[in-house]
């Protein structure tokens, strides 16, 4: 499994815009992609300019293939212009252990 954890700036001002784009249809769509486990988007508490994107993969092989997909391109249409930056890293992960918590 891959972890993604992407941080996001937004354009200030538009972060309002950018929390509801995410919530009605942009995490919807992320989900969709083939080889996504799992999606959540989360907004900064001491600066809520920054918001971030945590994913679970299938594979890194799986991530790359999903950036040539319909419903990835939805995805990133949704916050198009509303960004001015960002990163994003990726953490291979075990599976989980049986009895913790998640």
């Amino acid at each position: 499994m891959l972890l993604e954890i992407a941080e996001i700036e937004v354009r200030p001002g538009a972060e309002d815009q950018f929390a509801r784009a995410m919530r009605e249809a942009g995490v919807g769509y992320l989900a969709a992609c083939e080889g996504v486990l799992s999606a959540r988007f989360g907004r900064g508490v001491e600066n809520t300019s920054k918001f971030t994107f945590n994913v679970v993969w299938t594979s890194l092989e799986a991530h790359q293939a999903a950036r040539t997909l319909k419903d990835f391109g939805r995805f990133r249409a949704c916050f198009g212009d509303l960004t001015i930056g960002g990163a994003m890293n990726h953490y291979e992960m075990d599976e989980a252990i049986p009895g913790a918590s998640a």
